[in-house]
């Protein structure tokens, strides 16, 4: 049994009930206050990196019309999805296990976003340099799934520093994280439907 500062608010072994035993850190308890953001800016910046993470992911599946179109004799939605979600989880592995804590979260986040920027400027680049709107050229689809598997290495820098990042923050950040995922899915598909 350890005895600590009651007037600190740190709870001891032995006063620690069954929901603060469960917690990694239980001197860290509800004790914790919220740091103040009176216009809620950092709530707009974590959702607004929660829409980041997802937006190329969705550019890419919603323009599989279009590719579709170039590359008629491949499946392109299935060959998307297998390299994005393949090379995601790998490397999020490799992060977690490996790099979690020997890189930063900020690093992690602006890598992906950059990584983001470069796998989304290849497809309009490599249109208007080799493909210009020819059907069958496969080298151009080959392109194409190295930019997705690029975009996947970029989700999982940039996922795997903002979930761990807004994870030690109140809950109301990680809510923003996931509203900014399912605002960037809602907004696809307004722009795709029009509903």
């Amino acid at each position: 049994m350890t005895t600590t500062d009651k007037s600190a608010g740190i709870v001891t072994d032995s006063e620690a009930g069954p929901e603060t035993s469960l917690l990694l850190n239980p001197h860290e308890g509800s004790t914790k206050k919220a740091p103040s953001d009176s216009y809620h800016f950092a709530y707009i910046i974590y959702f607004t990196l929660g829409v980041g993470f997802l937006l190329p992911w969705n550019a890419f599946i919603t323009a599989v019309d279009y590719f579709s179109y170039l590359y008629p004799s491949t499946a392109v939605d299935r060959i998307f999805a297998v390299i994005y979600m393949l090379v995601a989880l790998v490397c999020l592995f490799v992060i977690v296990v490996f790099y979690a804590h020997k890189s930063l979260a900020s690093f992690r986040i602006n890598l992906g976003l950059l990584l983001f920027v470069i796998a989304l400027l290849v497809v309009p680049v490599l249109d208007l340099v080799y493909v210009k709107g020819q059907v069958g050229l496969y080298a151009g689809f080959d392109v194409t799934s190295a930019a997705v598997a690029l975009s996947g290495l970029g989700d999982a820098l940039m996922q795997g520093g903002l979930i761990g990042v807004a994870g030690e923050m109140p809950e109301r950040y990680m809510q923003a994280v996931v509203a900014g995922t399912a605002g960037s899915g809602k907004c696809f598909i307004f722009l795709n439907n029009g509903e």
